[in-house]
């Protein structure tokens, strides 16, 4: 794989990052629900101090989930996905992408879904039938 390929391949693994948080924070379910794989093997595992340790086995879980933080805050607050992003990191082949970073996020004014200051972020992205699928994401909140 030569290096313009792998430049092209993490700015197509960045877009679905980037996809996936704008479409959480502007509460579109279903374009949210786009960037993941919809399968068992889905985790999302995370910490913050105002709710403790979060995790979450399987798809069905999953949006379950968001689908009920989702209805429970349905004003689109499309500043919150306005995140800054540092020491990001990118690992990619053909099939599977994994991406860490430092995010930092503004304090939204929505106590449950907020994450503001800095979080340390993973994710792991499968290709599949051509498109990048969020299978794994981590979030470590340290804060301000």
């Amino acid at each position: 794989m030569n290096a313009d390929n792998q430049t092209d391949l993490e700015m197509a693994v960045m877009r679905v990052v980037e996809a996936e948080t704008n479409a959480f924070w502007n509460k579109d379910f279903e374009a949210w629900a786009a960037c993941w794989l919809h399968s068992p093997a889905v985790r999302m595992m995370g910490w913050w101090a105002r709710g403790g340790i979060s995790v979450i086995e399987g798809w069905e879980a999953h949006s379950s989930n968001i689908k009920r933080l989702m209805d429970a805050n349905p004003t689109p607050n499309p500043s919150a996905a306005k995140v800054r992003r540092e020491n990001v990191n990118i690992r990619v082949s053909d099939q599977m992408a994994w991406v860490t970073f430092d995010q930092y996020g503004a304090d939204t004014g929505e106590p449950e879904m907020d994450m503001p200051g800095l979080s340390r972020e993973t994710r792991v992205l499968e290709k599949h039938d051509g498109d990048w699928k969020i299978v794994y994401a981590s979030w470590l909140l340290q804060g301000a």
